[in-house]
């Protein structure tokens, strides 16, 4: 038994169900993002959630607002990939690691993240590589002890059907947790996705994926996810670009948390 890795995963959820987890590191991979200008701001305007996903430099600049009994626990992305390289639309999932386990570790991650990016475009060889590195992020998280988060994005599903993104989150969420990560970050797929979560033997965390108008819709969408058995959700820009992050996060935890209805959250916590 990894008993680091067991006691880190008993801090990450510190007694509660279910999670709130906020992403910062978009700009590890595209270099700019409305509401991450200021590093500074958007981590204050974060600093309530149970986790927080950010690149290893940032935390390195950032050491301080990680330490306490109350702070996010720090989540150390590891790979980047040519397929989140919006600028300039590539579409190829080209990976790289990035940061070893033991950078993150050293920089003072409680956790890290790295994606699994197959089913394309029908390039056997390039995705081949893409389990070999993941695979090699599961070796080194398993020596070191630090809880891994696959994350599977389908970054064609707006050319998909639902049907077509859920299946493939069905796949590929088992494949990684077959292959040793210890938690999923990936879509929520609608009224099956209760089907991921079945087929999945890890705890499942859903991401905001497009940027949603209102701070209700946030609400129904972690509402959604955790009727559906999620353990919780990470979200970037549906939290660091809101009006009201602060308020926001704590209407998340009444509703995936107390069971409060997303509307009447809203109204609680004077969000729209």
């Amino acid at each position: 038994m990894n008993t680091g890795l067991q006691l880190r995963l008993d801090r990450l959820f510190r007694g509660k169900k279910n999670l709130v987890i906020s992403a910062v590191d978009h700009v590890v991979e595209y270099g700019v993002q409305a509401g991450l200008e200021r590093v500074d701001k958007a981590l204050a305007n974060c600093a309530t959630v149970d986790a927080m996903l950010l690149p290893r430099v940032m935390l390195e600049r950032n050491w301080q607002r990680f330490t306490g009994p109350a702070a996010p626990v720090p989540v150390v992305r590891l790979n980047w990939s040519a397929s989140f390289y919006y600028p300039l639309a590539y579409r190829e999932g080209f990976t790289a690691l990035i940061n070893t386990v033991e950078e993150a570790a050293r920089a003072g991650a409680g956790a890290v993240i790295c994606s699994l990016f197959l089913e394309e475009d029908n390039d056997r060889q390039r995705e081949t590589q893409n389990v070999a590195l993941f695979a090699e992020a599961v070796r080194q998280k398993e020596r070191l002890g630090l809880p891994l988060i696959g994350e599977c994005y389908v970054v064609e599903h707006a050319e998909k059907t639902p049907d077509q993104v859920h299946d493939k989150v069905k796949r590929i969420s088992r494949i990684m947790a077959e292959l040793g990560a210890d938690l999923i970050k990936t879509f929520y797929t609608g009224p099956r996705f209760h089907e991921v979560i079945a087929n999945t033997p890890v705890p499942v965390f859903t991401i905001g994926a497009d940027k949603l108008n209102t701070d209700l819709a946030v609400l129904e969408k972690a509402h959604a996810s955790i009727q559906s058995g999620a353990r919780g959700i990470i979200f970037g820009r549906n939290i660091f670009m809101s009006r009201h992050p602060a308020r926001l996060i704590e209407a998340l935890n009444a509703v995936i948390n107390d069971g409060l209805a997303p509307a009447r959250a809203a109204r609680q916590f004077h969000l729209r």
